[in-house]
């Protein structure tokens, strides 16, 4: 932002730091992170003279990112989306090196890719389990569903809170809402109703698990709240969240969403294995179906499409058509960020894996899909392994959540926050731990875990 109050963005990373110093990292990442990553738009940022702009929440992430490899490093185990990250980073660099016409550029996109991928995979990878599970999925549920009072206004006025306070304080203008069968497409704080979409398709997955955690805790305790859980034992929080997923009006996200609520059917079987096969089969199956459809019905040009959907998803189609000798021209290292070709008419990119293989090149492409493979490979491992309900039924969230996002990006960059909220979700499915308790996952908290009665011999 180009106004000096924008320097008001950088307090709360103050604070983080305070945080962070005494030992209390976690608190940051809960009360400082999360409401700033979801609450606030990318483009609420902030750029001191000669460093690149940085927004709040990535300003707040750093000493946390900082904070959880000093506590918990000792307690890393090597996987293999580890070594597809590190390489996944290095490829970004030489890309933007390389291939960027201006150093200075080169090296400002590569800082932002560490800020919003690198270190956000570090936090979800070393902070988050197995302690701190309950209160982030809860947390992350609240902060969006405090989103819904600027959707309501959004789609009543056709407005975004967000850009009016924009550029009311602080002069900047980044977006406006996009329209689509005379209502407005709901953004909240994403600044595009895709990604918004996409975050309450993720969000509504997280809070299918929160409902699971308040039928496990009916009998012995209650985690979430008793406020928190009525509201969860009556779906109204879910209900919510649908509603907001809707109101973005963004057929990929509800897509994913479907997808992912099929792979949540899995654990009411009791042989999840067997159940985990068959249900891959029919989305197989389904995703042929779907394949065939869109096929025929993105066969139209823009111009001859029958409606604004049928003219964007042509435009996808005709993105990969257009595109094909450019990413070729590229090779193993693409193009760079900004020194990218376009194509006249159709310099928006909505295709993540399009628009890594423009940029990074053949390797970067690679790399990007073995993560998303290989996270989705570890997820299906997990649920494979735990026993406990309550861990069963997250290794389940974090799937679908997983193939809800990767099956989404096909029809979107990977913009905004996305990607913090990607690596970071991409960093916890990597380090989730099963509990000791009772299998059926009916546990008490640590709190009240004080004061079980034990055994003693006199």
């Amino acid at each position: 932002m180009k106004s000096p109050l924008s320097i008001i963005l950088l307090l709360p990373a103050l604070l983080s730091i305070y945080y962070v110093i005494r030992g209390l990292t976690r608190k940051a990442f809960l009360q400082l992170y999360l409401p700033a990553l979801l609450g606030l738009p990318y483009y609420y940022e902030c750029r001191l003279p000669h460093l690149p702009p940085i927004s709040t929440a990535e300003a707040i992430l750093i000493p946390i990112a900082i904070g959880a490899l000093i506590q918990s490093l000792h307690k890393w185990r090597f996987c293999r989306v580890d070594l597809w990250v590190i390489l996944f980073m290095c490829s970004l660099t030489a890309s933007e090196i390389f291939r960027e016409r201006i150093l200075n550029d080169a090296i400002f996109i590569v800082v932002g890719g560490i800020t919003s991928m690198l270190l956000p995979y570090l936090v979800g990878r070393l902070l988050i389990e197995p302690d701190l599970r309950l209160a982030t999925t809860k947390r992350f549920v609240s902060i969006i569903l405090c989103l819904t009072i600027f959707g309501l206004y959004e789609l009543k006025m056709g407005l975004n809170p967000y850009a009016i306070l924009s550029e009311k304080i602080f002069g900047f203008s980044a977006w406006s809402v996009q329209l689509r069968g005379g209502w407005a497409r709901v953004a909240t704080s994403f600044s595009d109703a895709e990604l918004a979409g996409i975050v309450f398709a993720i969000t509504l997955i997280l809070n299918w698990w929160l409902v699971q955690v308040n039928k496990l805790d009916q009998s012995s305790g209650n985690r979430l709240g008793s406020r928190f859980a009525k509201f969860e034992r009556w779906h109204i929080f879910g209900l919510i969240l649908f509603a907001l997923l809707l109101a973005t009006q963004s057929r990929g996200p509800l897509l994913g969403a479907g997808l992912a609520f099929t792979i949540l059917q899995t654990p009411r079987f009791k042989n999840t294995k067997r159940a985990s096969i068959i249900v891959a089969i029919l989305l197989v199956g389904g995703g042929l179906l779907l394949y065939s459809y869109f096929d025929r019905y993105t066969s139209a040009t823009s111009d001859g499409a029958t409606s604004e959907q049928q003219a964007s998803a042509a435009y996808r189609r005709q993105l990969l058509e257009n595109y094909k000798p450019i990413v070729e021209e590229g090779g193993w290292l693409g193009w760079g960020t900004l020194s990218r070709p376009m194509v006249k008419g159709q310099e928006s990119i909505d295709n993540q894996f399009l628009l890594t293989r423009l940029v990074q090149g053949r390797l970067g492409l690679i790399l990007f899909v073995l993560i998303g493979a290989d996270t989705i490979l570890r997820l299906i491992q997990f649920t494979w392994r735990f026993k406990r309900k309550e861990d069963l039924f997250f290794a389940f969230c974090l799937l679908a959540a997983m193939a809800a996002l990767w099956s989404t990006i096909v029809t979107v960059y990977l913009g905004e926050q996305l990607p913090q909220v990607a690596f970071l979700l991409i960093g916890w499915s990597q380090s989730l731990q099963e509990g000791k308790d009772d299998p059926n996952g009916d546990l008490l908290t640590s709190e009240m875990g004080k004061f079980r009665f034990k055994r003693v011999l006199v």
